[in-house]
């Protein structure tokens, strides 16, 4: 029922009218006293590098720009709008860190409203260790004072301070590969397989994602072998690894039933569990995956991690 909204907010429609333009995000680092630009790559999913591969958000943090204008930002208001005519309207960004379970809210350092539209500046800097695995970030439009006298046709409007009227943007940043948040160890033998998975635990639900409980092998012993180090030398045949690889999880934990809802739904894990992590895993995914037979789950997922991986090297 929380989507469930009974007055006005920002269509589609409503924002090319009112002519809603977000610049790309610049994203850049500080290393020695020097900012460095870092490169975008992906779609759904922004994944983010540098040329010198020095740069991790741990350690060096993360300092992004963003401009966004509305060059009709009077058509929001009145009948035809989402707002009363004399109410104020805002505008911020929201992030969200959900590894660290940490949000916050991000204001424009300048916000211009003139004769030929409204400009907003977003600049903020987050310092090493403040996130960490992923960020999301979303473009908002909010009331900021509502207005004191309602016009006719009004009367459906939402009037209240604080009230988030639209989102405008939504991006998706991943820090870490999807390959390298699984635990993923090298073992060089002739006498095992090419690949295979170990799993312990006693609680999924609080025993730590780590290669203590969790870890998936590769043997480069085979020529075969998808992935040496980071490098990754067969794509095709590392995603089906990983959606195997998944899957015997997904069935390992729904062992216990309710430990598999509980996973689905983010229900009583402890951060950084075996279960908080393929939450993220399930909430990350492009497409939902198919819990309802065990070949519709392993489609879903060598749809979802090809999907994932194949951004990942555009």
């Amino acid at each position: 029922m929380d989507s469930l909204l009974f007055y006005p907010i920002l269509t589609k429609e409503l924002a090319d009218q009112c002519g809603i333009n977000t610049d790309k995000y610049n994203f850049s680092f500080s290393y020695q006293g020097n900012s460095y630009d870092l490169v975008q790559s992906g779609t759904s999913t922004v994944r983010l590098s540098d040329t010198m591969d020095i740069w991790k958000v741990e350690t060096e943090g993360l300092t992004f720009k963003k401009k966004v204008s509305i060059a009709y930002p009077e058509l929001l208001h009145g009948y035809n709008g989402v707002v009363c005519k004399d109410a104020i309207i805002a505008m911020c960004i929201l992030w969200t860190n959900k590894s660290l379970t940490q949000t916050g809210c991000i204001l424009p350092i300048y916000d211009h409203n003139s004769e030929t539209g409204r400009i907003c500046l977003f600049q903020h800097t987050f310092a090493p260790g403040e996130i960490t695995g992923d960020l999301e970030l979303k473009v908002v439009l909010y009331i900021q004072k509502s207005a004191d006298k309602i016009y006719h046709g009004e009367e459906s409007f939402i009037n209240e301070d604080g009230v988030i009227i639209g989102e405008i943007e939504r991006t998706v940043l991943d820090f870490n590969s999807i390959y390298m948040d699984f635990p993923i160890e090298e073992l060089f033998s002739p006498d095992e397989p090419l690949w295979w998975l170990y799993m312990s635990w006693e609680d999924p639900k609080v025993d730590l994602f780590n290669k203590d409980s969790i870890c998936l092998y590769l043997n480069p012993f085979y020529q075969a072998c998808p992935m040496v180090g980071e490098k990754i030398k067969n794509l095709d045949l590392l995603i089906d690894i990983l959606a195997t690889t998944y899957l015997m999880v997904f069935n390992k934990i729904s062992e216990n039933d309710a430990d598999l809802t509980a996973t689905i739904h983010d229900v009583g894990l402890e951060n950084g569990s075996i279960c908080s992590i393929m939450f993220h895993f399930i909430d990350s995914c492009p497409q939902a995956l198919q819990f309802g037979s065990q070949e519709g789950l392993l489609k879903s997922l060598q749809i979802n991690l090809r999907q994932i991986l194949k951004e990942g090297d555009e």
